[in-house]
């Protein structure tokens, strides 16, 4: 019995070490690359602990603003920068103090970040010597793309934390979006459009992404010191080296669309089954028998004094019958009604999937809406600035809830839509439905497993090249059939040429057979 029991443990100690040397074996080392946006660097981690789960030596590089990352059981190196996360939180003020909903007092600092981050090479050159196998690019990261030019990383796989945003990110992976019924970023509508609203898609479809470019793109080359890098020209924010797009989001709440087989629509990568919340917490959300709100504006919270006055919230949370909870950053000046508990941070995920909460009131952002609609909690969306505007719409068209003008509600109309999408059979049903569509996985994986399966893939398959459409290789001419089109009208004229000499050689004819009888 000695012996077999040694033996079985032997064979046991065997076949752990096999398995530890075939997972050594192809493991790879990944470089993941953010900048300052707290809810990109969660996407783009998200993936980044599954590849570390499965055996990968995982380094994610963050501005210094991002110190959400510390708890990562993986590599974090933070970048020097003078953006700051007060900074970013004072330009959203500011763009919203201005009414412009681009946030375009950002600018500035987006730039700063890219001067500061290319003047120092030191943590390039560190990251060269590491001679990574794969790279991660947050779709909004100029930095990354400094980064996959300067070390000239064979694999590159973009993560869009703000899902397919038409045309931002959606033009440089040559993914179709059909103006008839895709909404482009900037046109507020669902994509059951009106002939108002898809003349006014198509002529922004012609026209964003030169704005784009022009406002945007170009404001990040002129930032980098190219000088520094040794670059002859600035990386361009179109002409990607990546192959794959996996994009957090799910058409249980986008629209349906045509992709190209690049383009991985994984799921919501934030969005879990709810661990137990903190006492204070549960006990407050457990309370009202009638239920539990929650309120969260996210990263715009600072600035939401500048767009209406705050009292409207205070107001209609003290006429509800339900306990609301509301993170709220700002300085409290007003009277706190005893149903309204204010907090600094809130564990979102998990208090949206408690069994109480009714209703969660948003701005908007993609990763709340997703959040929501994964837990089926019904919401009341209050679009404030940016990306916001597009992600609302979502929310009619699935009838998930209901949307309010941050400019022009009042207090009753705050509670009151509150009160209806709480009572809303219709709403409630709808939103259990779209939870049961995001659960429904047919691989059986979740999206992050489905995430780091793709980027296994990309790594397995030299980039995944071979699924890029031919539309990269085409010149602008033949993309928009230009030259076909100019063919077609060479043909018609010399078409229309012909018959006019033929029409021509029959009047001829029948002018010398009149001629012919009268002579006669």
């Amino acid at each position: 019995m000695g012996l077999g029991r040694v033996a079985i443990a032997s064979i046991f100690i065997a076949i752990t070490i096999l398995l530890a040397l075939t997972k050594s074996c192809h493991s790879a080392k990944i470089l993941l690359v953010v900048q300052h946006y707290h809810s990109h660097a969660q996407v783009v981690a998200a993936v980044g602990d599954e590849l570390h789960a499965r055996g990968h030596a995982v380094t994610m590089v963050a501005a210094q603003a991002v110190q959400s990352l510390s708890s990562k059981e993986f590599k974090v190196r933070y970048y020097q920068t003078p953006v700051r996360d007060q900074d970013l939180a004072d330009c959203t003020a500011q763009s919203l103090k201005n009414q412009d909903p681009l946030l375009s007092a950002c600018n500035r600092l987006f730039r700063d970040d890219i001067l500061a981050f290319t003047n120092g090479k030191e943590l390039l050159d560190e990251l060269k010597r590491e001679n990574f196998d794969g790279l991660i690019c947050d779709v909004a990261s100029y930095a990354c793309l400094i980064v996959a030019e300067y070390i000239n990383i064979k694999v590159q796989v973009d993560v869009s934390p703000i899902g397919l945003l038409d045309p931002l990110t959606t033009s440089p992976y040559h993914i179709p979006g059909p103006p008839a019924y895709v909404p482009q970023m900037a046109v507020i509508a669902t994509n059951k459009m009106n002939l108002y609203q898809r003349t006014q898609n198509v002529i922004f479809y012609g026209i964003m992404i030169t704005l784009l470019r022009t406002f945007m793109f170009s404001n990040m080359y002129r930032s980098a010191n190219i000088t520094n890098l040794g670059f002859n020209s600035p990386p361009s924010f179109e002409l990607r080296r990546s192959t794959f797009l996996i994009a957090n989001g799910d058409f249980a709440v986008d629209y349906p669309r045509p992709i190209t087989p690049a383009t991985k629509v994984v799921g919501p990568l934030l969005p879990k089954p709810a661990q137990t919340l903190p006492d204070d917490l549960q006990q407050f959300a457990s309370a009202n028998k009638n239920g539990t709100i929650v309120v969260s504006f996210g990263s715009v919270m600072i600035g939401l004094k500048y767009v209406t006055d705050l009292e409207i919230f205070f107001q209609a949370f003290g006429q509800l019958p339900y306990n609301v909870i509301w993170k709220f950053s700002d300085k409290i000046t007003h009277h706190i009604p005893d149903n309204l508990k204010v907090v600094q941070w809130l564990p979102q995920n998990d208090l949206l999937g408690h069994h109480n909460v009714k209703a969660l009131v948003t701005h908007c952002g993609l990763n709340s809406v997703l959040e929501a609609a994964y837990h089926g909690v019904p919401m009341i969306g209050i679009p404030i600035a940016a990306d916001g505007m597009n992600h609302a719409q979502k929310i009619i068209a699935r009838n998930i809830g209901v949307i309010l003008d941050i400019k022009t509600m009042t207090s009753n109309d705050l509670s009151n839509a509150i009160i209806n999408v709480v009572t809303d059979k219709f709403i409630a049903e709808n939103a259990t439905k779209i939870s049961a569509f995001i659960k429904n996985r047919p691989n059986g994986r979740t999206p992050a497993q489905e995430a780091g399966d793709w980027v296994e893939f990309a790594l397995g398959s030299e980039g995944g090249n071979y699924l890029r459409t031919e539309e990269y290789n085409l010149r602008w001419y033949e993309l928009y059939l230009i030259d076909v089109y100019a063919v077609l009208i060479i043909i018609c004229y010399l078409f229309i040429k012909l018959m006019k000499l033929v029409w021509k050689g029959i009047a001829n004819v029948c002018c010398r057979r009149k001629e012919k009888v009268k002579k006669s």
